[in-house]
C-alpha cells in the first residue's frame, strides 16, 4: 500500500480504518509506505504496524553502488565524475540511473568535465524542511563544505519567513570552529553574530513596509553572516523559536495597552510605548499601595485615582498584569480576598462618569442582529429614524427609572356598538 498518507477527500473517506481492519485479519504481511510519518492519519495506523524509518543515504554510499553498476554495464566513469553526478541528483538513485543511461547512449565513457556540466544542468531542486535548514547553515561537514554564497542564499529562500527565527534561536548552541576551543574567541564570534542579527532585524522591519527588494540583504545579515561566525555544528535537536510562542501574549498586552491609552487619553500626553514603560509602574503603585497599607480603608483612595484617569475595574487588572515581570512580582497577589471583594463591591456601587461609551452585551447583540437582517436595512432607508428614537439604545444617556403605582392603571372601556349601547354580556349555560 503506497502513499497511505495521501488518503484524503470524499473518495478515500474511511480508507485508513478499512486498512487497519484488513491488517487485523490478514495472514500475510502488508507493507504500508508513506512520506509524511508525522501525518495525523498515520498516527492511528502506526499503532498496528512495525515502524521502519529510512533515511537519506550519504553521497559515498550512493557513489559506491553506482560505481558497481557502471562497472557491470561496461561504463567508464571516474570516481570524481560519479561524485559530481550523485551530488547533482541529490542522492536520488533513480534519477542517477536515468542520467547514466542517457549520457552513455552514444559513448561508454564520461569525463569529469562532462559529468560536472551535465550534473549542473540536471541538478535536482529539493524542498528542505525548516528544522534542517539551521543544521545546514551551521554544519561544517562534507555536505556543506563546497557550498558557495549563492547556495547559502538559496537555502535561506527555502523559507525566508521562518529561517531568521530559527537562526536566532539556535546560533548560541553552535560551537564555532573559528574559535578552536577558545572561550573568549567563541564569545567574540557570538557577539559578531548577534550584531549581524540586529542589522537583519532592522532590514526585516523595512521589508514589512513593502520593500521586498531588501530580501537578499536580509539573507546576508540574518542567516549567512551569523552562520559564517558560528559555523561548527549544532549539538542536539534544532530548537523551535520561543518568540513564536509569545506572540499571543504580545498581542494581548498590546491590546490592553491600547485600551488603557484610549481611556486615559484626556489626562496623559504620551504614546503607547511610553505609557507602558513610564506611566504604568507609577500608576501600579498608586493603585495597589493603599490597599496593601490600609486594606479596606484604602479602597476610596484607589477609586478616586481611577476616576481621575477614567479607568474601569478591568483596567485595574490590566495595569497589574502589564507592570509584572520576572524580576518584579505582582504586588496584587499579596492582597487578601476580603480587600479585593470590598474594592470590587464599592466600585460597582458608585457611579462613574467616563468620557467614552460603554457598550453592554444587550446592545452588542441588537447591533449584530440588525447587521444580519437585510429587511431592517431596507426599511431603514425608506423610513429614516427621527431624533430621539435611538435614545433607549444610547449608552451615554441615562434614563430615569419608570415609576408605576398599583391601582392607577385604568381598564380600557368596552367598545360601544353602532347604536351607542354597550354590547350585552353573553350568558353561558
Amino acid at each position: 500500500m503506497d502513499e497511505v498518507d495521501g488518503m484524503a477527500g470524499n473518495e478515500d473517506r474511511g480508507g485508513v480504518a478499512e486498512l487497519i481492519a484488513l491488517i487485523k485479519t490478514s495472514r500475510i504481511p502488508i507493507i504500508c509506505i508513506c512520506n509524511d510519518r508525522n501525518h495525523q492519519k498515520i498516527r492511528s495506523l502506526a499503532n498496528y504496524c512495525f515502524d521502519l524509518r529510512f533515511y537519506k543515504p550519504k553521497v559515498e554510499q550512493v557513489k559506491g553502488a553506482m560505481m558497481s553498476i557502471a562497472f557491470k554495464e561496461g561504463l567508464k566513469v571516474p570516481p570524481p565524475a560519479m561524485h559530481r553526478i550523485v551530488e547533482g541528483a541529490n542522492s536520488d538513485i533513480r534519477q542517477i540511473l536515468n542520467h547514466l543511461a542517457v549520457w552513455t547512449a552514444g559513448t561508454k565513457t564520461i569525463s569529469y568535465e562532462q559529468a560536472g556540466k551535465e550534473a549542473d544542468t540536471a541538478r535536482k531542486d529539493m524542498n528542505i524542511g525548516i528544522f534542517d535548514i539551521p543544521k545546514l547553515f551551521f554544519s561544517s561537514g562534507e555536505d556543506t563544505r563546497k557550498y558557495t554564497y549563492a547556495d547559502y542564499n538559496d537555502l535561506f529562500f527555502q523559507d525566508y519567513g521562518m529561517t531568521p527565527f530559527f537562526i536566532h534561536e539556535n546560533y548560541p548552541r553552535s560551537r564555532p570552529i573559528r574559535a578552536r576551543g577558545n572561550e573568549l574567541k567563541s564569545l567574540v564570534c557570538m557577539s559578531n553574530a548577534a550584531d549581524s542579527l540586529c542589522v537583519g532585524d532592522q532590514v526585516n522591519a523595512a521589508i514589512k513596509m513593502q520593500n521586498w527588494a531588501l530580501l537578499p540583504t536580509q539573507s546576508h545579515f540574518s542567516a549567512i553572516m551569523p552562520s559564517f561566525y558560528m559555523r561548527g555544528g549544532l549539538s542536539g535537536m534544532t530548537g523551535f523559536p520561543q518568540i513564536l510562542g509569545q506572540n499571543s501574549k504580545k498581542n494581548k498586552c498590546d491590546g490592553m495597552l491600547q485600551d488603557l491609552l484610549s481611556h486615559m487619553v484626556l489626562h496623559v500626553s504620551t504614546d503607547k510605548r511610553q505609557l507602558g514603560m513610564e506611566y504604568l509602574p507609577l500608576l501600579q503603585r498608586k493603585l495597589v499601595s493603599p490597599l496593601l497599607d490600609k486594606e479596606s480603608e484604602g479602597v476610596p483612595e484607589v477609586i478616586e485615582t481611577m476616576n481621575r484617569y477614567d479607568l474601569q475595574r478591568e483596567d485595574w487588572d490590566s495595569v497589574m498584569e502589564l507592570s509584572t515581570f520576572s524580576t518584579r512580582p505582582n504586588p496584587a497577589a499579596n492582597l487578601s480576598s476580603r480587600t479585593k471583594a470590598a474594592f470590587t463591591r464599592l466600585y460597582n456601587k458608585d457611579s462613574h462618569m467616563n468620557p467614552y461609551a460603554l457598550e453592554s452585551a444587550a446592545t452588542k447583540k441588537k447591533r449584530v442582529k440588525a447587521v444580519k437582517t437585510e429587511d431592517n436595512d431596507a426599511s431603514t432607508e425608506d423610513n429614516p429614524v427621527s431624533e430621539g428614537e435611538g435614545e433607549e439604545e444610547d449608552a451615554m444617556i441615562k434614563k430615569p427609572a419608570a415609576k408605576t403605582k398599583k391601582g392607577t392603571e385604568k381598564k380600557p372601556a368596552a367598545k360601544k356598538s353602532a347604536s351607542g349601547k354597550r354590547p350585552a354580556k353573553k350568558s353561558s349555560r
